[in-house]
C-alpha cells in the first residue's frame, strides 16, 4: 500500500472517530472544522457556511473564476449506532485491523469522503478547470440543508458523489420516492353490534389490498432505464427494481378491542422508477385506494444521468483501464443527494468505496482495497477530464 492510500486509510479512521450523528449534536461542527483544517493544512482555502443554522457545509474551490468546474460532494453525517452491545468494537473507534477500517460511517460514507478529500488536495491545483469540494452534514435526513442549497448555488459541469457504489460499479440514478398516509374514517359502535358502526380498520385493509396492485402497473420505462434497473437486481428483487414497490410500514387504528374503530391510518412507502412522475403515481394511488384519504408526506422524482453521457463514458473507460473490469451501471432503489443536482439538469455520478449493503449495519467497515481502487480511479478520471476539455 502506497503512502497516499495510507493517508486515505488514516483519514477515514480519523473521520469515524468524530461522532457526527444525525439527528445532529455538537459533533457536526467538530466534523466540519476537522475537514476545513485538513484542507487548510494542504494549502487550500476552505469555508464553512450554514445555509440553515446548525448545519455546517464545508466548501473549497481551486479556481472560483474558472467557468468550467467539477464538484466533488460527500456527506459527513452518520446514522445512529443502534444497540451498542451488538457492536464488536466501539462504533467510533475508527479501528484499523486486517485491511479493514471499522466504525459507524466507514462505508456510508466517511471512506468515500476521505477519498475525495485526498483527491482534492492532490489534484485541485494541477487541473485545468475549477475543482470544487463540498462536504454536507445532512444527507441522512434528506439533504435539504446542504446539497439542496449547493445545487442552487453552483452550476457545475459534473457532480461526483462518493457514496458506496463499489469500485466496479457506477450508480447513475435513483428511483423516486412516494410515501403516503392513508386515513380511513368510520363510525364508532359497541363491538358486540358491529353492524351499527363502520369499521375504519376494515376500510383501511380493503384500501391497502387494492393499493398493492400498484406493483403490477406497467410503467413503460425507456429501454436504457430498464437495463440500468435490472443491473443490480436478482430473481428475488427484480420486481422491486422495475415496478413501483409497495411497503406498508406503519399501521395504527382503534382504541379498544370491544369498540368499532372510527379511525385508522397506514403509512406506505413506494419507490417509483423513471418513466412515471410523482404526480401520476399519486393519481394512481388515489384511484386504487378509493374510500380513504391519501396524504403524501415525502416525495421525490425519479432521476438518472444517461449512460451515454460523456463523463460517464470517461469514468467507464478509466475503470476498465485501471481495474480491468467492465463496470456495472445501475439505478438504485434508495435516495441520495444526487437527485438535487439532476433536478437542475447537471450530470451526476455516484462512485465510491464500499458496498451499500454494509451501510447502517452493525460492525460497518470499508476495505483498504476499495479505498485504494476508488482513489486511483477518481484521480485518473479527473485528469482525463482535463485532457477531454483540452481536446
Amino acid at each position: 500500500m502506497n503512502s497516499k492510500v495510507e493517508e486515505v486509510v488514516d483519514l477515514t479512521s480519523k473521520l469515524i472517530k468524530i461522532p457526527t450523528l444525525n439527528p445532529p449534536g455538537n459533533s457536526l461542527k467538530e466534523g466540519a472544522e476537522f475537514i476545513k483544517d485538513y484542507l487548510s493544512q494542504k494549502g487550500f482555502s476552505a469555508s464553512i457556511l450554514e445555509f440553515d443554522k446548525g448545519w455546517p457545509v464545508v466548501i473549497s474551490q481551486s479556481n472560483p473564476r474558472d467557468k468550467n468546474h467539477v464538484m466533488l460532494n460527500g456527506h459527513y453525517d452518520v446514522v445512529p449506532v443502534g444497540d451498542e452491545k451488538r457492536w464488536k468494537n466501539n462504533p467510533f473507534s475508527g479501528l484499523i485491523l486486517e485491511n479493514l477500517v471499522y466504525g459507524r460511517g466507514a462505508t456510508d460514507m466517511k471512506g468515500g469522503l476521505a477519498v475525495l478529500m485526498k483527491v482534492f488536495s492532490d489534484l485541485a491545483d494541477k487541473l485545468e478547470y475549477d475543482l470544487v469540494f463540498t462536504a454536507v452534514p445532512d444527507e441522512e435526513t434528506g439533504g435539504f440543508h446542504g446539497s439542496m442549497k449547493l445545487a442552487e448555488m453552483f452550476k457545475p459541469d459534473l457532480v461526483l458523489i462518493s457514496e458506496p457504489s463499489g469500485s466496479n460499479s457506477i450508480c447513475l440514478g435513483e428511483k423516486g420516492l412516494l410515501q403516503v398516509k392513508l386515513v380511513g374514517v368510520g363510525k364508532s359502535a359497541h363491538g358486540s353490534l358491529p353492524s351499527l358502526g363502520e369499521n375504519a380498520i376494515m376500510k383501511l385493509i380493503r384500501s391497502l389490498t387494492s393499493l398493492q396492485k400498484i406493483s403490477d402497473y406497467n410503467i413503460g420505462s425507456p429501454k436504457e432505464v430498464v437495463e440500468l434497473l435490472r443491473a443490480k437486481a436478482d430473481k428475488n428483487t427484480e420486481k422491486d427494481y422495475l415496478s413501483i414497490s409497495f411497503n406498508p410500514g406503519v399501521i395504527k387504528g382503534g382504541v379498544k378491542v370491544n369498540v368499532v374503530p372510527d379511525y385508522a391510518e397506514a403509512e406506505v412507502d413506494m419507490r417509483i422508477p423513471p418513466g412515471i412522475t410523482v404526480n401520476d403515481a399519486i393519481a394512481l394511488v388515489e384511484k386504487l385506494a378509493e374510500g380513504v384519504k391519501v396524504e403524501p408526506f415525502n416525495i421525490s422524482e425519479p432521476n438518472y444521468t444517461s449512460p451515454d453521457n460523456t463523463y460517464v463514458k470517461l469514468l467507464e473507460n478509466v475503470i476498465i483501464r485501471k481495474l480491468n473490469v467492465n463496470p456495472i451501471k445501475y439505478i438504485m432503489t434508495g435516495a441520495t443527494d444526487g437527485r438535487f443536482f439532476r433536478y437542475k439538469g447537471i450530470p451526476t455520478i455516484i462512485y465510491g468505496p464500499g458496498e451499500l449493503n454494509l451501510a447502517h449495519s452493525y460492525d460497518e467497515y470499508v476495505t483498504f482495497q476499495e479505498l485504494e481502487k476508488t482513489y486511483e480511479v477518481i484521480s485518473s478520471f479527473l485528469l482525463d477530464i482535463s485532457n477531454y476539455q483540452r481536446s
